[in-house]
């Protein structure tokens, strides 16, 4: 478990973002009201992994996103939701979201893909005006981890995460990595009012691939990472 040290797992929850990380041979895990804030929890950390888009496109699709989806493939490939260009960080609304979307570039943008928006830009602004943060901290996608941990490309799993049997999957594939009995403790730990299961299994695979950034054995998607205009890297790390 020694790769784990210093390495933080991030996922958007109910009440802000729950991060998990290993501590004298057990998880830790504490709800932040925003990015801001779990990151100053966590300057000594060598790698914050978050589920959130970072680098940004102008216009088009990000490569990083087309890649994802044919990683993880089947179902779960639609969990990978368009990342917005940066021009549309600040609307109010979903109807000026989607209408400024399509001047730029011709897609709209959904609701679903608007009720993260507001998170995005939370990251986007800590990360530029945050030159140690941009150091530490990486994108990752919970579904892109698990289907590596499952196997590679193509192998994302079947049953969605909010289910019986897709939390289970998601757990057995953990338990692999930090052993069954953490995994289901740090679960029953968590208080449902602040993180859901699955946001708690998410941020577990966000540790995962926060701990093969630390040591070097991560990949990306693309392979060749290429920042954005403002220099954030536009790739998801697995």
């Amino acid at each position: 478990m020694d790769q784990f040290n210093g390495c933080v797992g991030v996922d958007g929850a109910k009440s802000g973002w729950i991060a998990v990380w290993w501590d004298v041979g057990a998880f830790a895990h504490h709800v932040y009201p925003d990015a801001k804030a779990l990151v100053e929890a966590h300057r000594a950390a060598h790698v914050i992994a978050v589920d959130i888009p970072i680098g940004l496109c102008e216009r088009d699709g990000r490569r990083a996103d087309t890649e994802a989806r044919a990683f993880v493939g089947g179902k779960r490939a639609s969990s990978v939701f368009s990342t917005p260009v940066r021009g549309i960080l600040d609307a109010a609304s979903q109807g000026e979201a989607s209408r400024r979307h399509r001047e730029i570039d011709g897609r709209g943008f959904g609701a679903q893909s608007f009720a993260i928006l507001s998170k995005i830009r939370q990251w986007d602004d800590l990360l530029q005006g945050d030159a140690d943060a941009r150091r530490r901290v990486r994108e990752i996608h919970p579904e892109v981890s698990f289907a590596a941990l499952n196997g590679g490309t193509g192998r994302g799993l079947v049953d969605a995460k909010r289910t019986f049997a897709g939390a289970q999957a998601r757990a057995d594939l953990l338990g692999g990595i930090f052993g069954h009995d953490a995994v289901m403790a740090l679960v029953r730990s968590v208080p449902a009012r602040k993180a859901a299961t699955d946001d708690v299994l998410d941020a577990l695979a966000a540790l995962w691939s926060a701990g093969r950034i630390a040591v070097g054995r991560a990949r990306t998607l693309p392979a060749q990472v290429v920042p954005d205009t403002t220099g954030l890297p536009a790739a998801i790390w697995y």
